[in-house]
């Protein structure tokens, strides 16, 4: 970078004069990235060299702004935070990028038609800003379409609460918004090296900007104009998209089955879309024939279930495809004036969900029915989950009564063979019980551990000393005992002794 690029770095006017005089020619895309995250996947993007489309990196850590490549950038509330980032305050976030709001609307203005905004949600400026600068480009008469990522389950339920209330607050500032769950990137692509694997989520909101605007930038024999994209997206609240390709005889169908089944659809099934963009993108070497058009257009409308009020079709000629077929599916108007379905970032417990503790008493339910009924750790401190116990084979059961597969029963609802173990902790944990062992028990054993199990159900808070005293003294026996042999009758010896041989 030259001393007069980095001079004008932050010079908001210098990129305002750049901008403007670039209006003759430049795009009606823009994308912008927010924050860390946005920021990462807008870089990744510029170096893949997506065509027709402005890009812009906004941040409140100026050292990252640095290191960019993207030649417009805004330093987001220079003066709140002094470049020097949010530290995950949301707050600090939203209040940057209203500081910086002249300078958003300057980068938002010329010809500029439509905007994509990605960001990484649950941090500080990625949440905080993303919904402001959407609001901002929506004020504007922009199609405004929001791409952003969800924590892993695993960052802990801060981020994962902030991310779901700015998912939220993206969704009323925004026409769409896809959502890629960085949990499904990581089951999809869990065999993948790290270095590759922290990269799909890049190459996924690469996929969906790219295959957006070469609907609106690349024209074909049938065309789909940026008229046909905001029918579709403006107002649309939800959204989803998938796209693949593929080749050989039945590329049609098989590219079409892998874009329905992309990670940026969630799992989510297109029936109920109320708008439809469908693109297919063959090389003239290997032109789409109607047949393959046929398949792909019944195989949507099959799995829309005639429930659309919008579907258009679009054809592109890219010769880098050879001999393969690409298909691009963008559909909306799931929850027309409804609620935006926040991501299930974790199957076993919501974000910000309390731990479940032990009943202590209550009738009718046990600390194993609450592990069953929410799936959570009881005992956190133990390192003990409900699927884990130290005196069973560690093994995954359904939780649910099986004729044939062992079923976890709670020790309040004590009917089998079971171990139990002295600490509290681990009796009070559900354990995983092998019904199929009961049949080889007679009537006494089973009896023995049944008024065992009826003394624990009597005695929720024993006291642990007891059992310090051996049972033979509690009961008043008197234990046989062994004659002493005499000393002159012993022999002491080393098991390594090699005199005595075997």
């Amino acid at each position: 970078m030259s001393s007069e690029e980095f001079d004008n770095l932050f010079n908001q006017d210098y990129i305002i004069k750049n901008i403007v005089k670039e209006e003759t020619h430049a795009p009606i895309i823009k994308v912008i990235g927010v924050g860390g995250g946005g920021g990462n996947a807008v870089n990744y993007m510029f170096r893949k060299k997506i065509k027709d489309v402005d890009f812009v990196i906004t941040n409140t850590d100026r050292q990252v702004l640095l290191e960019s490549p993207i030649p417009v950038k805004i330093q987001l509330g220079a003066t709140l935070t002094g470049g020097l980032g949010t530290g995950m305050d949301v707050s600090f976030g939203k209040s940057a990028a209203l500081e910086s709001e002249d300078e958003i609307k300057a980068v938002l203005g010329g010809p500029t038609k439509m905007v994509f905004i990605t960001a990484g949600m649950g941090g500080g400026t990625g949440t905080g800003a993303a919904p402001v600068i959407a609001g901002i480009a929506k004020s504007m008469g922009l199609l405004t379409v929001s791409v952003v990522t969800a924590p892993y389950s695993w960052e802990g339920s801060q981020k994962l609460d902030q991310a779901m209330a700015g998912i939220a607050e993206l969704q009323a500032n925004s026409d769409t918004v896809l959502v890629v769950l960085n949990d499904k990137l990581e089951e999809l692509y869990e065999d993948l090296p790290l270095s590759r694997a922290f990269a799909q989520a890049d190459d996924i909101l690469l996929n969906a900007v790219k295959s957006i605007s070469e609907i609106i930038t690349t024209s074909g024999t049938i065309n789909t104009d940026f008229r046909d994209v905001e029918r579709v997206l403006k107002g649309a609240r939800q959204s989803v998209m998938g796209t693949s390709e593929s080749e050989g005889p039945d590329r049609a169908l098989t590219a079409i089955e892998k874009a329905l089944d992309s990670p940026l659809l969630n799992d989510r099934d297109i029936s109920g879309a109320q708008g439809i963009i469908v693109t297919i993108a063959t090389s003239s070497k290997k032109e789409a024939v109607v047949r393959e058009q046929r398949v792909i257009t019944s195989y949507v409308t099959e799995k829309v279930k005639g429930t659309h009020s919008l579907f258009k079709l679009g054809t592109i000629t890219d010769d880098s495809l050879g001999d393969s077929l690409r298909v691009t599916i963008v559909a909306s108007g799931f929850d027309k004036g409804g609620k935006l379905e926040i991501p299930d970032f974790d199957t076993k417990k919501q974000p910000g969900e309390k731990e479940a503790q032990p009943d202590s008493g209550a009738a009718g339910t046990s600390a194993g029915q609450v592990a069953a009924q929410t799936g959570e750790t009881l005992y956190p401190e133990a390192g003990f989950s409900e699927t884990q116990s130290g005196f069973v084979k560690e093994e995954e059961f359904e939780l649910e009564d099986t004729k044939t597969g062992p079923t976890v029963i709670a020790v309040d609802d004590f009917d089998s063979k079971v171990i139990y173990p002295r600490h509290e902790d681990y009796l009070r944990k559900t354990l995983y019980i092998d019904q199929s062992a009961k049949e080889g028990w007679n009537e006494a054993e089973e009896l023995r551990l049944q008024a065992l199990s009826d003394w624990f159900k009597s005695n929720r808070n024993p006291n642990w000393g007891e059992f310090e005293t051996p049972a033979f003294r509690r009961n008043n026996l008197e234990l046989w005992q062994h004659p002493d042999i005499p000393a002159s009758e012993m022999e002491k010896y080393n098991l390594s002794d090699k005199k005595r041989g075997a």
